[in-house]
């Protein structure tokens, strides 16, 4: 046994012996921009902004290693992984700065150098390059060098991260050595934004004769020194009664405010508002943020719908440099359409049991000069019975002749009213009851009220235009259940985080929302809230349990529960008792309850490998970095022979 324990750690001595590194910078300047602190890695330059469509660029991955006064160690080994979005930026060209034969070009001292990894691959829609070297012997690393130089290609409009991640700098006892890890940026997009405020006026009180106003701002404009813009309108429906500055220039110095053209009548179809604004010189001032640059006050000439055109706008810097940018128009309307609906447009409730007796209303609002409707309206008569129509006057009026029909085993009703002199038309924004309808419920279930074959019309016999909106009586069994649990494992150590997938349902009959507990033996892991879940859907909750404070050496039941929803029956499925989990000690891997050579053994089958690799054990991870190296061995050393 102690021969194989002696052979076991040989030949783990003689797999980390075998990891190297060398770093050669020949498309870095030797220059960091913006260097940063000891013990740092991080892409160089950190920022790349404004560039074109098939523009090239280059940056490094750079590290900076400078030891505290004293500190024998240095850098020893690294690994790094940079992921970006290929539909921003295509990768063109990755040159690594390594080379597997010895050299003292760029890093004195190292040798043997052996380079872990070196691909390529994609992590969701990003794309990635996974990177790592280590030194077999030879002197620890300090100071700034180049690892890798990306060379990439603009292939849209857009930004995205230079994003460094796993990133990991080892000395030379094979300890992670604590460092800064600045991402990079890319960003192409045009940020300032000249826009209506608010972009979309609808109100059907704006009638004519009423006011107004506007403004034109400005988004995210850094160095403005003078701006102009049109503004196009219908004339036909508004009129532009005046024009102001906004504070934005004036916050920075003395301004010259133009209106260079203002009139209703710029065209047969269109009004104009064109103004311009610059700061007066000296000094070269400028106005950088967001603002308002001018406000316009309209008149309303007549109901109807107006784009407010914004275009021709040009902003400029002190240098007299065009400022990129991008306009979004608005618009106006107040145009009014009558509705005619039904009221509740919804009822859903489960006390609603066969032979309940409810009404609705059919109701008219926003409506001008209403003399005569007629509607039909559909129903289910699996689910109720109709009772009963009463038809309601509108103004008390008594001057009306009344048709209507129910055929009760087709599930139809039909309406038809029609006034008379000397009954005066109706006009209201507000909702006026025009029927009220009697029905039973006759079993449960769902219907849908449809509202169709309506007209309304003014006492010329004209149609009045409208929207039209039905209903939905739903007579509903509720019931929701747990009906699964899956654990991502049934071992771990204390500390660990086990990830609890509970699977629940709504078995009901209408959307749901409730909350969902998760717990180990009594205590409660978490509570979540599922949101409107669909009838006859299930979905899945993920908890995270960390299993900090428990006892080694034992097992811990699962437990989740789905809380009632008003009105269940069935309550046994809103709990599910399902599996338990081992808690282990820290180095026992196969979960026995004792430490020994075999745990060993076990971690030292998966040496070196990381999560996708064919020996990858998670469970030999015990340092929870991502791959099985010396420090996991040596966690298990320290505690070889505890048992529990």
């Amino acid at each position: 046994m102690y021969k194989k324990k002696l052979l076991s750690i040989g030949f783990i001595a003689l797999l980390l012996t075998s990891m190297a590194m060398i770093v050669s910078a020949t498309n870095w300047d030797g220059v960091p921009d913006n260097p940063t602190p000891a013990q740092a890695i991080w892409i160089d330059p950190k920022n790349k902004t404004g560039l074109a469509i098939g523009t090239v660029f280059t940056v490094d991955v750079l590290i900076n290693v400078t030891d505290p006064p004293g500190a024998a160690t240095g850098l020893y080994g690294f690994q790094y992984k940079l992921k970006w979005d290929p539909t921003v930026l295509a990768n063109v060209e990755i040159q690594t700065h390594t080379d597997k034969v010895p050299s003292t070009d760029i890093l004195p001292g190292w040798i043997n150098v052996y380079m872990a990894a070196n691909t390529t691959g994609s992590v969701g829609s990003w794309r990635y390059h996974s990177y790592a070297v280590s030194a077999t012997s030879g002197v620890a690393f300090r100071g700034v060098a180049s690892l890798c130089t990306y060379r990439f290609r603009v292939a849209n409009i857009g930004s995205c991260a230079l994003d460094l991640y796993d990133d990991l700098l080892v000395d030379d006892t094979a300890t992670e050595m604590p460092h800064t890890t600045v991402d990079g940026y890319f960003n192409n997009l045009l940020p300032v934004k000249l826009y209506v405020q608010p972009p979309k006026i609808i109100n059907p009180d704006l009638i004519p004769c009423e006011n107004f106003t506007i403004d034109i701002n400005i988004f995210n404009v850094t160095n403005l020194y003078s701006w102009e813009f049109k503004l196009y309108y219908d004339s036909s429906v508004l009129n532009g009664t005046s024009v102001t500055e906004g504070p934005f220039l004036q916050t920075s110095g003395s301004t010259n405010f133009v209106i260079k053209n203002f009139t209703d009548a710029f065209n047969a179809t269109h009004g104009l508002v064109w103004v311009s604004c610059t700061l007066l010189p000296p000094p070269p001032v400028s106005a950088s943020g967001s603002g308002t640059l001018a406000t316009i006050s309209f008149h309303v000439e007549a109901l109807g719908e107006s784009a407010l055109d914004l275009t021709d706008a040009k902003l400029r810097d002190p240098w007299g440099g065009p400022v990129p940018h991008y306009t979004v128009d608005g618009s106006f309307s107040n145009i009014r359409k009558a509705h005619l609906y039904v009221d509740p447009p919804s009822i859903i409730d489960p006390t609603l049991l066969p032979p309940a007796i409810f009404n609705i209303t059919i109701k008219v609002a926003n409506v001008t000069d209403l003399y005569d409707y007629q509607f039909k309206l559909g129903y289910d008569t699996t689910v109720l019975n109709c009772l009963g129509i009463i038809i309601i006057p509108f103004e008390n009026e008594t001057n009306f002749i009344t048709q209507f029909h129910v055929d009760d085993e087709a599930g139809l009703i039909w309406v038809n009213v029609t006034y008379y002199p000397p009954a005066e038309p109706l006009t209201t924004n507000n909702p006026v009851n025009l029927a009220m309808i009697f029905f039973q419920v006759q079993a449960m279930g769902n219907t849908v009220l449809d509202l169709y074959d309506t007209r309304l019309s003014d006492p010329l016999n004209g149609d009045i235009p409208h929207d039209v909106s039905g209903g939905l009586v739903s007579i509903v069994e509720r019931d929701v259940a747990v009906v699964a649990i899956v654990l991502s494992k049934n071992m771990t150590y204390v500390g660990r985080v086990i990830y609890i997938n509970v699977t629940v349902a709504n078995e009901g009959d209408m959307p749901e929302s409730f909350n969902v507990s998760a717990y180990y033996d009594d205590t409660l892991i978490d509570k979540l809230l599922v949101t409107n879940l669909l009838p006859d859907t299930n979905t899945t909750l993920t908890f995270t349990w960390n299993t900090t404070g428990t006892t080694p050496c034992h097992n811990y039941t699962i437990k989740a529960e789905a809380s009632t929803v008003p009105y269940e029956r069935d309550l046994a499925d809103n709990v599910r008792i399902d599996g338990q989990v081992h808690i282990t000690m820290l180095g026992d891997i196969n979960g026995d309850g004792i430490i020994n050579i075999i745990d060993i053994v076990i971690a030292a089958l998966a040496f070196g490998s990381q999560p996708g690799d064919p020996n990858w054990n998670p469970d030999a991870d015990l340092y929870v970095d991502g791959v099985i190296n010396i420090i996991d061995l040596v966690v298990i050393a320290i505690r070889f022979g505890q048992t529990c």
